[in-house]
Parts: structure tokens; sequence; C-alpha cells
């Protein structure tokens, strides 16, 4: 009788708790939107607690359910609310020691409930958005439950069908916390149970019931309990607000509140997601203002990225910093799949921790790591197939012969080619005597299969937590023997010694194979690709086999490329890397931390070339006309990196002063592996102070010293500082709806780049002759950065539309040059610190996330970013090569050259072929004409100026996401605005008779000059067109370019039938990457922006599926 009674007893509470959320009307509640608030309270010292819970609702405008039985009748102080305190907060605060808690059943809607009659199945907590599945992990038995759930034992027995599932809940803390208070519901039914002070739960369950763990301020999880398990743990992530979320801002992580710097996070695990990202490079395109990616190439194993930070910082290297979990990093190197976020420094305030290499920005890239929980196994994988984003499509050989005739007569010779070969040519008849080939469609493959699959294991306990991922991706080349093959695993692992000790340790190993002929280019690029373009379609790729040997075509001095492909051998490089990095982190007493770090890196590199001999002969003759020799050839290289670095901070608190300081030393020593070894030595601190989490002053200070520079110039001193303003908590804001975020910042600070190569300030000794070959110079210095920064922070509606807005000025002095000197009495270039250079601009991003109805969501993040790049002094300049400029007022690596005034016509010659307009020498009308810019009567070196800007000063991007139940689908724009780029080669000039020749492309065979096409484009045809291959803006396109990045559209799998299977989730996706651009310019993609050998970017398109166990 008594266990029935008991029985009666949960099932009435369980009903009657659940229930709450979804009755509107009857005794038990009072719904405080229906009753009135009176408009005027009398002044009085103390009120009722109902009416104090009147006031507080409408206030702050939320539903409050209650059962007025429950309320004692108490009064309390008339000024309990607190204006700057949150509504759950005073919530508390009036709810006091009166037993009663409060859950939060959704967004602005609570309920209170009477603690004393449901603490044996309930305790209040916030029902959060769904997240992934549950987790599990099997441990040592649990020591104990809690009493009610002892009792409960003694008095009830688990039905058949029933199962027993014990265990204990923590956050995702480090080192994890035991979370008291935990709801555990049976979903679907009204039964349930909460955890104990210790985190302790138990229950009897169905089997296959799906439980559900809430708890006010973390994200809900689902456990579905297959089996009887006496040890399940789980974790419950912090559901944090934006402004409170901790992001990794210089060897530390602060909340977004506390930061008045310029930073900006990328949630990278979402964005790569089901996307064929073979770099992280990639995923970086079109998610950050101010950071600009420029892919150059396609070719597997690496896409020659050039990343820039707020524009071209020196003359030298002006890449940023990358660190991934704290190490520097070759970009190549990362596996996108183990990235958990990225984050970008832009300003002083927030780069200064890194000082000397900090000049150009940092990116920090944090690794995934694992949290309490069932050991969970993830597949992601795809295959797909890649083609050119564009392919220059030649002319045939009857068009091909009539354009070189027409070339060699415009050049004073007689045609090559009769009027029989090129109609036999055109017919077809004999295809060996009179080929007619298409290179580009023989060697160049329009598909190319790639294939990645990756296996994630995470999951773990209070005492250890482990994160390993091993992927394995494949890339064939559009170029014959290119291919890639990359193996890589990386496992974090997290170990609690005891709750204020806890050490990570990081190990990773890469195995990278990239297979080439052996034609590669330096540049990303594949001279393959320039015979393909340079062979004329009149040869014939190889001939039927003749005595036993086979025999190809050849023409002069160009390479067949078949023949290279099958008889040219192969070139394999192959890189290897391992690393282990360990992090000790001891909390010495609440608030006090130490932290120390240590990582080795070994790093080995092989490069090894296979050909055979091989004999050409003449299909004619018979004859020996070309022999190769055998190559056997290899190189190896082994490098080491280590650092070294202990740290301590402290953040104390009291009242509404807030001080967090922060301060250690780091050692650091890379040695490349060719007896180039460098080491640097840092300190470092930094101080932040706020006052009610609204005033914020930033103060940081690293020094560094340099083994790169001599006695007396090793050690740079680079401080900033930074203040910030939230406004939004000011009184006058507080009441403004919907403001959530609004904060001023501004900052200003010293960087220093020390990277310049090694022994600048060394004089080399030429081994075998004792001669001075390289002069350094010992006063050589630090290039530094002044970077002021103002910026605003604005979030509306809940964060439903964030803006961030900067703008800033970066000057960079002290610039290293390599003067422009004679070498009269042997002395060469000495480099010297003489320059400054400016960037200016501006950012602006926005987020918008909308609900568009049931089940609809629509997301918008669109950025735009201004730079202004200047040369400000420049000593001994201007710097010239044949093709660019460096000169004070200019931007960097101008574009150098003559101005033009279209072609030359037959109007500006005497009938006697005498030029009436200046040119140059041998000009002849279809010829480009040149401005003389100096007025001298004669076109000449003084009339060559800076003529355009290869940098576009505009970069921009939207990305859309729209969401429908089990359906999204995502799009990225990303583009950038007017930029200089010139046509070069086979593209500009194609039938030079020099090496810069080739085929003509069918846009140019009908846009060149003639007598009767005097408003061509293009020049007219010769095979000596020196005149024409002067740099002039002639040849300048407009670089401008909107690019579709990626579209992407997946379908999540109903949840009863995955796990029917026995998953937690499957995702099939589809994905088209590059499969658009918009742009003028012609001949040439804009962002690889190459000359004919260079490997264009890639369209890929996959199909793909992600499983979760």
């Amino acid at each position: 009788m008594q266990k029935r009674l008991l029985s009666v007893r949960r099932l009435f509470l369980l009903l009657a708790i659940s229930a709450l959320p979804t009755l509107v009307s009857g005794q038990l509640l009072a719904k405080l939107k229906s009753q009135q608030v009176p408009q005027q309270a009398e002044p009085q010292r103390a009120m009722k607690l109902k009416e104090m819970l009147l006031l507080l609702k409408a206030k702050y405008e939320v539903d409050l359910l209650f059962e007025e039985k429950i309320l004692p009748e108490i009064l309390v102080p008339a000024n309990s609310i607190r204006s700057g305190a949150s509504f759950e907060n005073n919530l508390k605060s009036l709810l006091g020691s009166t037993g009663i808690q409060f859950r939060k059943v959704k967004k602005g809607t609570y309920v209170l409930l009477d603690q004393k009659r449901t603490r044996e199945f309930m305790k209040p907590e916030a029902l959060a958005p769904g997240q992934p599945e549950g987790y599990k992990q099997e441990l040592p038995a649990i020591p104990s439950a809690s009493e009610a759930e002892k009792e409960i034992s003694k008095t009830t027995r688990v039905a058949p069908n029933e199962i027993t599932i014990k265990g204990k809940v923590f956050d995702t803390h480090e080192p994890p916390r035991e979370l008291p208070g935990v709801t555990i519901a049976i979903k679907g039914t009204n039964e349930g149970a909460s955890t104990d002070e210790n985190g302790y739960f138990a229950l009897d369950v169905p089997r296959d019931a799906v439980l559900v763990f809430t708890m006010v301020g973390h994200k809900s999880m689902e456990y579905v309990a297959k089996s009887a398990n006496s040890n399940l743990i789980i974790a419950l992530q912090e559901e944090i607000a934006s402004l409170d979320e901790a992001v990794v801002v210089g060897q530390t992580e602060q909340k977004k509140k506390h930061i008045a710097g310029s930073i900006t996070t990328m949630n990278v695990a979402s964005q790569i997601s089901g996307k064929p990202i073979t770099t992280l490079s990639q995923s970086l395109q079109g998610g950050v203002t101010g950071l600009q990616v420029q892919q150059s190439s396609g070719m597997p194993g690496g896409d020659a990225a050039a990343i820039k930070i707020r524009g071209i910082s020196t003359l030298g290297n002006s890449n940023p910093l990358i660190l991934v979990d704290g190490i520097p990093m070759d970009m190549n190197h990362i596996d996108p799949v183990t990235v958990e976020s990225v984050t970008v420094l832009k300003d002083a305030a927030a780069s200064a921790m890194y000082g000397a290499r900090a000049a150009n920005g940092v990116i920090l890239v944090t690794t995934r790591r694992g949290t309490p929980g069932k050991i969970s196994v993830t597949y992601d994988g795809y295959v797909g197939s890649q083609s050119p984003t564009y392919l220059q499509k030649l002319v045939d050989a009857p068009q091909y012969m009539r354009m070189y005739n027409e070339a060699r007569v415009n050049s004073g010779n007689q045609p090559f080619y009769t009027d029989e070969v090129i109609q036999k040519t055109a017919e077809g008849s004999d295809p060996i005597m009179y080929p007619n080939t298409d290179w580009v469609d023989l060697i160049v493959r329009e598909n190319s299969p790639i294939t990645s699959h990756s296996i994630s294991l995470d999951g773990g306990n209070n005492l250890a937590r482990f994160a390993v991922t091993a992927n394995y991706l494949y890339q064939d080349g559009m170029i014959p023997l290119s291919k890639m093959d990359r193996f890589n695993i990386r496992a974090n692992t997290s170990i609690t010694v005891n709750k204020s000790f806890v050490f990570d340790v990081d190990l990773l190993a890469i195995k990278r194979n990239t297979r080439n002929n052996t034609r590669p280019d330096a540049n990303q690029g594949n001279r393959m690709l320039e015979d393909v373009y340079r062979v004329p379609p009149t040869i014939l790729p190889k001939y039927p086999e003749k005595n036993g040997r086979t025999m190809y075509g050849r023409y002069a001095d160009i390479v067949n490329p078949l023949a290279y492909a099958e008889k040219g051998g192969y070139r394999d490089f192959e890189s290897g890397q391992a690393l282990i990095n360990i992090q000790p982190k001891w909390e010495i007493f609440p608030d006090f931390n130490l932290k120390g770090q240590f990582s080795f890196r070994l790093n080995s590199d092989q490069d090894r070339t296979v050909a055979d001999a091989y004999n050409f002969f003449d299909y004619g003759t018979n004859q020996l006309v070309q022999s190769w020799g055998v190559q056997r050839g290899a190189s190896f290289a082994r490098g080491t990196y280590m650092y070294m670095a202990a740290n301590a901070d402290y953040t104390f608190t009291k009242n509404d002063h807030r001080l967090y300081a922060f301060g250690g030393f780091s050692t650091e020593k890379n040695n490349s592996g060719y007896w180039d070894v460098n080491t640097m030595v840092s300190g470092y601190t930094k101080l932040n102070y706020s006052f009610k989490d609204k005033y914020l002053l930033e103060a940081t200070a690293r020094m560094d010293g340099s083994s790169k520079f001599g006695p007396g110039h090793q050690w740079g001193f680079f401080p900033s500082a930074a203040v910030g303003w939230n406004m939004h908590q000011e009184e006058f804001l507080k009441n403004v709806r919907g403001i959530n975020n609004l904060k001023l910042r501004a900052s200003y600070g010293l960087l220093g780049n020390e990277n310049i190569g090694l022994y600048r300030f060394q004089t080399l000794v030429e081994g075998t002759n004792g001669y001075e070959n390289i002069w350094g110079n010992p006063d050589i210095t630090w290039e530094t950065v002044g970077l002021f920064d103002v910026g605003i922070d604005v979030g509306l509606f809940n964060n439903s539309f964030e803006l961030i807005f900067d703008y800033y000025d970066k000057v960079t002095k002290d610039i290293i040059l390599q003067p422009q000197v004679s070498y009269v009495g042997g002395m060469g270039n000495v480099p010297i610190n003489a320059g400054k250079v400016r960037n200016r601009g501006w950012e602006l991003s926005l987020n918008y996330f909308k609900e568009l109805g049931k089940n609809w969501n629509l997301s918008v993040k669109p950025g735009l970013s201004y730079n202004q790049n200047r040369i400000l002094e420049l000593q001994n300049g201007p710097y010239l090569t044949s093709t660019s400029i460096n000169q004070e007022g200019q931007p960097i690596g101008s574009i150098y050259g003559y101005r033009t005034g279209g072609l030359l016509q037959q109007s500006d010659f005497a009938e006697s072929g005498t030029p009436l307009v200046p040119s140059v020498v041998g000009a002849k009308p279809g010829d480009i004409r040149y401005l003389d810019l100096n007025g001298n009567g004669q076109i000449d070196a003084q009339d060559q100026e800076a003529i355009g800007n290869p940098v576009p000063m505009v970069n921009y991007f939207t990305n859309i996401r729209l969401a429908h139940k089990k359906f999204d689908i995502e799009m990225l724009l990303q583009g950038t605005g007017k930029s200089d780029q010139r046509l070069t080669g086979m593209l500009a000039y194609p039938l030079d008779q020099t090496a810069d020749g080739g085929v003509p492309t069918t846009y140019y065979a009908d846009r060149y000059w003639t007598p009767e096409r005097t408003d061509a484009r293009f020049p007219r045809l010769s095979n000596t067109p020196a005149n024409n291959k002067l740099s002039s803006d002639f040849w300048i396109q407009n670089g401008a370019y909107c690019r579709v990045k990626y579209i992407q559209l997946g379908y999540n799998l109903p949840v009863k039938a995955v796990r029917k299977v026995g998953a937690m989730g499957v995702r099939l996706y589809v994905n088209a990457q590059n499969p658009f651009v918009f742009t003028p310019m012609k001949l040439m993609d804009p962002e690889s922006l190459g000359n004919q050998w260079t490997y264009g970017i890639m369209k890929v398109y996959t199909v793909g599926i992600n499983v979760k166990f």
C-alpha cells in the first residue's frame, strides 16, 4: 500500500510540474500577464512578495506562472528590484530562502515551483535549445546515489521492460565540475529525476527511452537508454551570452565584454563541415573583414594563398603570424578538420602580446578538445570531381597556320604554310601527315578526382578527456602525374590530476606525398602547361610505332608534353611532421593560475627525381635527334622547432572593480635544417581593468630579443594601450529596448617585424675564394609598426543584428631596404632601415539572424573593407624592376610602364612610312601608341611612370544561410573591387618567336588589328613584337570580381530513423566550390592571376555524408 501511494504521489507531482508550461487557465496557475499591475504604487517601506513579483514581471516584460498558495505571506523591501541586475538575478534575490525555485520554460516565460514538494524528482532548470546527442563513458562504479534515490530503490522494483540508469553530470570546464540540480526527464512522459549536490542521479526508465538533461544556463542534451548503465557520464555545455563568450586573445582567454581590442573569431568547425577544403586558408576567405586571402593555385598539396591583414606593411614578407595552439605552423600543414575556431587579431592592443612577430597581424588557430561524456565517433567523408575554373581555348591548326603566315608577313618574312597544306589539314583526311592536335584536350584533365575521409573520437570523464582525429585526403591534379595524398592524426588529451591541476598533452603527426612530372614551377604551377600552350596544333603528339620504337612529334626547342608525361619520369616530394605540445595548468588558489608550455616539432622533407634514359628518333628519317639521360636525384632536410613558456594570471574582483593581470616569458629556437638557426627570448605582461563592466582599460608590453639582429640591436620593446566603453550598461541606455550591446573602443600600440631573413647584419664570405660577396649592416634593426584603431560594436534585438565598424591607421617605419647601388670596388648592396609605409582604411561587418516563421531561419553575414596603401619615405628611391616600381607616394609594388593612346593607325604615318606622332623605333600601323609624357618628341625611358595598382583596395563577402526543418542551404560570395592586372606572355603576344610566345586563343583570333579592323583590342600579329611587349597600361585589365565560393545543400535525416541503426545523427550534403565568377577580366582567372604555366583555381563538386555514433 505504501509503495502504491508513493508511486501515485510521484506520478501526480510529475504530471503537475510538466504540465505547467502548457496550462493557460485553471485554478492551479495565475498567469501574471492577465493580472493588472497597479499604475502607481503608494510609497512604502515594504511590499508583499506577490506584489513585488508583479512589478518585476512588468519591468522586464516576461510571463511568470505560479500557484498562489505556494507564496508565503511575507513582506520584502520596496527597493528590492535592482535596475542593474538581470531578471533572473532579481528573482533569485526576491525568493531568497523561501524554498521556492523558478524554472525557465522558454524564452521570456518562467514558472515558480515549491522545491520542498518536488525535490525527489525535479529541480528548477532552463529548457535550452537542443544540441548534439548526449554522451556516455564507462567509469569506475559510482560510489553512491542521493538519499532520495536510495529510498526509491527500497520501495520500488524495476519493471521487466525497464532498466536502471545511474550516472553523473559535469560541465565542460577544465577541469570538469559536478552539476547539481540538473533535471533528467524521460522524453514524452511526465517522469524524471534530478542530480544531487554531487551531480549524481539514478532513475528507472523504459528500454530505448530518450533522456533529456537540462539545467538553467546550459544547453540541453539527449541520451538514448539502450541498456542499463550504472556509470553514465553527461557533460552539459554552458549557454553563454554573446558578451560573456570567452575568446582566445594573446595566450589567454577573455570575455568579449572585457576586450577593448579589434578581434574577430570564426567558428571554423561549422564553416568547413561538408566543404572540400584542403587547406585552412580556403576556409578563411569571406569570414573576416580586413583579412584578404587570395588563392593563387589549385595545385594538389597547396593553394599558394597570399594572406594579408590590413594591407601590405613592408617591402619584404607581409604574411601574418599563424599560431596553432600557441605554436607557429605553416598554413598548408594545418588540417582543417581538426580546427575548432580561428581568431584574427587586427589591432595593436590585441596583437601586442606577440610583439616582434605581430607587425602583419596574428591568426590564432584553436584545435578541438575533448569534453566529458560518451565516447562519440564521427565519420565525415566526401568524394568529388575537380575542373579548372578557366582553361584557355586555343585555335585549331588551320586557323593557326593562317595567323602564323600573317605574323610572318607583318614581320617582313614569307608565309610558312602553303594553301595546300592548310586545306589538307582542314580536311583531316591524313591526320599523320597533316595533324590537327588539341593539346589542351589531350593533356589537361578537365575532371580529376578528390576524396577525403575523417574519423574523430572524443569523450572522457572528469579524470581524462580526449579528441582524436585522423584524416586521409587524396587529390588528383589536372596535369599528368600530378597528385597529392595526405594523412594526419591529431590527439589532444586533457588529464586532471586534481581539482586544481590539469595538463594537456597534444600529439600531431602529418605525412604528405606530392607527385609531379619533372617540369614543376616554383610558383605552385607546372611548366607542362606552358608546353601545352606553346606547342602548335600542327604537331602530332605521337606517331604510330615504327621499328619497335615509340616516336613523338617535336617542334624546335619546345618539349612535347605527351612525351614528358609518358617518358619524362616523375618527381616526388615527401614531407613529414611530428609535434608534441604539453601545457600544464595549476590553479594555485581561486583566480590565480600558473601555466606552462613545452612544444617540440620535427620536420622532414625529401625530394626525389626518377627518370629513365630515352632516345628520340625522327619518324621520317629514323635518325636519332635527341636523347634524355637518366635522372636519379634525391635530397633530404630535417628541421626542428622548440618552444618553452611560463606565465601566470590573476583576476582580482571587488565590488565594481575587476583587474586582470597576466605575465610571463618564452623562448624559442628554430633550426630549418640547413644550419640556419635563429632564437628568440621574450617577456610580456598585460593588464585589463574594468569598472562596473562599463569602462575598460588595457595595457600590454612585450620585449623581444632576436638573434637575427646584431649586438646592440637585438632587443625590441613593443607597448600598447586600449580603452573601451560599454555604453549599453549606462543607466540612460539600459531601458532602451532592443540594445543589447553598444561598445566604443580605441587603441594604439607599437608592433615589430623580425621576419626579415637571417644574418642581415653580417657580411658573408665566399667559401671558395674568400671574397666578401654578401654585405651586412651591423646597425640594422627592427621594423616597427605604429597602429591606431577606433571602433564600435553594436548588438540589437537580442543580438539578432550585429554591426562592427573599425577605422585604422597603420604606419610601418624603419623598413629594411636593399639600396640599388653600384658594384664599383666589388661592394654589394648593404641592407638599411630607410623606408616608411602607411596603410589606412576601414572595415564594416554585419550579422543578421531572423526567424522567418515556423521552422524557417535566415542568416546573412556581409562584410566590406577598404585599404589604401602608400609609401611615405624611401631612401635612395625609387626602386625599379622591368614592370614594377616602389616609389614615394605610390602603393607598394605598383605597375611601372608607359601610358598609351590605343593603337597606331595608317593616318599616324606619312606615305613614306615615317611616323607623324612620337613612337618607338620600328613602329608600324597596328602597333601600340605610347604617349610622350615629358614632351621631348620621342618615346624613351623618361616617359615611364607608375601606371597601376595590382592590389585591390576594396574587399567584400556575404554569407547567406537558409534553413527549413531538416534542410539547409548556404552560399558564400567573395570578391574584390578594382585592381590592375597585366596580360603577359602568349595571352598578349601569342606568335612571338621567343619563349613568351605560344598558340593564339580563340578570344584573340578575331580581335587583333588589321587594316580592316582598326578598332581591335590587340595589336597586329607579329613574330617579333618587341615594340608591343613594353610594359604599358595597354595590357592592364580590371581585376575586379565576385565569386561564388561555395553553395551547399544539406539534409539531416530524422532522428528516429538514424537511432534505429545505432547512430546519433546523419547528415547528407552536396557542395559546389568556386562554381561561378563574375568579372570584366578576360583570358585569366581574376583571383589566381597567373601566367601561362600557373595552375588555375579548381571548381570542386562533391557529395558527402557525416555520421555520428
